[in-house]
């Protein structure tokens, strides 16, 4: 998958002109979340998850190219707000643990997303890419027991748990729609689902999470030079004489 996004992305800066152009803008709305928790192939480890909050808010800041002739540049920032409740358990010869935590997490996803263009007017794409959580906030509060073999035993009815929950990876696809409002401004309409690469639990046992969501928001284009353009090493002029 990630030879595919790289081969789209250079294909689309090699065809792009000098005179760029690229929105940038917001939106705002709304998703429905899932959470799996999925069996591995330790028996040592598990996990559970329920309680899911199913429908979760979030808001974007958002930056596409628009210029290339198939595949364009997007990028987003996307915060979102999830809610479960999930227990995970180890227990082996020499000791385990047993923890149960409400989570309230604050997820800020940073997209890489190429955008394939459906139209001669790029009035519609087919986006796909990556979004990389990073938390924020929130808080994750539950109970938390631990044992050993010899004998000792410690329970907390308060833990503080919030380190073992964070940081995902996701594959993200959907479409976009552009709605011109005068000549720069623009309304955008983008439904997106993401599916989990990476557990969001970072200890015992593993939960994915996945979502389907649409954000509608205000996008205004401009001219100039492109991110992607930063990146273009200029022609060589080949009456410069020979490079040593």
């Amino acid at each position: 998958m990630m030879r595919t996004v790289i081969a789209l992305l250079i294909s689309g800066w090699i065809a792009a002109p000098a005179s760029a152009q690229f929105d940038y803008g917001v939106s705002a709305g709304g998703a429905l979340n899932r959470m799996h928790a999925f069996v591995g192939d330790d028996p040592h480890i598990s996990a559970w998850v329920r309680d899911v909050g199913f429908t979760a808010l979030c808001g974007s800041v958002l930056y596409r190219e628009r210029y290339s002739d198939f595949v364009d540049l997007g990028l987003d920032a996307t915060l979102i707000h999830q809610s479960f409740t999930a227990g995970y358990y180890y227990d082996a010869l020499g000791g385990g643990s047993s923890r149960t935590a409400h989570v309230e997490l604050d997820q800020l996803y940073i997209g890489i997303k190429p955008e394939v263009r459906m139209d001669a007017k790029r009035s519609a794409v087919v986006r796909f890419g990556l979004n990389a959580g990073i938390r924020v906030g929130g808080s994750a509060r539950g109970s938390m027991s631990t044992w050993s073999a010899n004998g000792s035993y410690a329970r907390n009815e308060d833990a503080d748990l919030r380190r073992d929950f964070g940081n995902d990876l996701r594959f993200a696809f959907g479409f976009g729609f552009r709605i011109p409002a005068g000549a720069q401004w623009a309304v955008t309409i983008d439904p997106e689902a993401t599916i989990g690469l990476t557990s969001m639990l970072h200890a015992d046992g593993t939960i994915r999470g996945s979502d389907f969501g649409l954000r509608v928001g205000l996008s205004r284009r401009c001219k100039g030079r492109a991110l992607t353009s930063l990146f273009k090493v200029p022609p060589r002029d080949p009456g410069a004489g020979p490079e040593w």
